[in-house]
């Protein structure tokens, strides 16, 4: 019978944010045992609601101390599929990873639920981690099951650190590109004055300069009229 854990997380920042850093969570200084990270899939689902996303990434694979003398043979690393579906009407994001390699050794398939913190949706989202373990190696299937709930309790911890570091990493980069936005907004509202009254100027100046040539043109037509009378 597969071995199951569950643990939550919390990430200080709104659903839409977690929902863009999803696919931007590698590399982190957290993350040193993902080795590679690429995207096989990706369609629309759902009348255009959910994003589907599929993953190959290769992670590395310590054995436990007393696992190393009886698998010397063992590769270092091991792969693994990533299906992500982001539903963005529902505000729901779904990823469930597996291991495609030492499965004898270990089989795990781990579930994460992302949704907006119950009390501070705006402010935070709730992360529910699942994680299901087993083993075919009869004999140290109860071994290797607790090493493997003690390693995913602690690389949630780590995950969910590495995370917050690229969502914090993001939000100063959407800070900053916002606030250069509104920089350039004001100076172009100034520019956009400033244009204004050059050509109001322009106007104004055209205006007195049609006046003036009105006057001069009546002025000189005055001047012929009395010179043609004098003669």
């Amino acid at each position: 019978m597969a071995h199951h854990c569950q643990t939550s997380h919390e990430h200080p920042y709104p659903w839409g944010h977690v929902a863009l850093g999803l696919f931007q969570r590698y590399p982190n200084p957290y993350s040193t045992h993902v080795l590679s990270e690429d995207t096989i899939h990706r369609e629309v689902r759902s009348n255009g609601r959910v994003l589907y996303s599929k993953k190959f990434l290769t992670k590395t694979n310590k054995l436990p101390k007393w696992g190393e003398k009886f698998f010397t043979s063992f590769k270092k690393f091991v792969p693994l599929v990533e299906e992500s579906f982001v539903d963005r009407e529902r505000q729901v994001i779904v990823t469930y990873t597996r291991n495609v390699g030492l499965s004898r050794f270990m089989s795990a398939v781990e579930r994460v639920e992302y949704r907006p913190h119950p009390d501070r949706p705006g402010e935070a989202t709730v992360a529910v981690k699942e994680a299901w373990f087993d083993s075919r190696l009869y004999g140290l299937r109860s071994a290797v099951k607790s090493f493997a709930a003690d390693r995913f309790r602690n690389n949630c911890e780590r995950a969910s650190q590495g995370f917050n570091h690229v969502l914090e990493r993001l939000y100063t980069q959407q800070a900053y590109l916002s606030e250069l936005r509104a920089k350039k907004w004001i100076a172009m509202k100034e520019r956009g004055g400033v244009l204004r009254e050059r050509t109001l100027m322009v106007a104004e100046t055209a205006k007195a300069h049609s006046v003036l040539h009105a006057e001069a043109s009546e002025e000189a037509k005055a001047a012929a009229a009395n010179k043609k009378s004098e003669d």
